[in-house]
């Protein structure tokens, strides 16, 4: 019969937001519908230029033209789709700075890529993976024998957990897993 040895391996891998989606809104009132329209459209250029210079991953625009009276208000709507925060508030800052009171700004959404959360997952169990081999190499070396082939790895547990909070939008989560390994023993 082979002896064995079985040791527990934990990882946390850290992942940060890959997906950002902010709106930002432009309006502008006037007694001809073309003057609210060109008047938006003036600040709209700089919008997706700033937009396309700050790395955009993709842009979708909505507008909406309303009468109240003698009065034209055009809206134009443009949801912008970003990788980093770092951009998200590079693109803040200068609309805040540069645009007047006719922008708007919108709630912001962090989100996760699914090929992202799933390469995280793969990392943390190959990494918790190697924290337990790391651990029975240890044992084996202090009890003078040598460690043998991995003969069976089972997953205890796994968990996502959020770990930070901008604006109780979670920016970045951790994925948590726990693995047992077996390892022959040879003497």
């Amino acid at each position: 019969m082979d002896k064995t040895i079985s040791v527990i391996g934990s990882y946390g891998e850290v992942v940060s937001t890959d997906r950002i989606v902010f709106v930002i809104s432009c309006s502008s009132s006037k007694t001809a519908a073309d003057e609210a329209r060109d008047s938006v459209e003036k600040r709209q250029k700089y919008i997706t230029q700033s937009c396309i210079n700050d790395g955009a991953k993709e842009m979708r625009e909505n507008c909406l033209l309303t009468k109240a009276g003698d009065m034209f208000t055009f809206i134009k709507e443009t949801r912008v789709i970003l990788s980093s925060t770092e951009k998200l508030d590079s693109l803040r800052n200068k609309f805040i700075e540069k645009l007047d009171s006719s922008i708007k700004l919108h709630d912001t959404m962090y989100g996760f890529k699914e090929r992202t959360l799933a390469d995280t997952s793969k990392k943390a169990f190959s990494n918790a993976c190697r924290v337990a081999q790391d651990k029975a190499t240890h044992l084996c070396t202090n009890l003078d024998v040598k460690l043998g082939d991995c003969v069976k790895i089972e997953e205890l547990s796994s968990d996502w957990v959020q770990i930070s909070n901008l604006a109780n939008n979670f920016t970045e989560r951790e994925y948590r897993c726990t693995v047992q390994t077996t390892y022959r023993i040879n003497q």
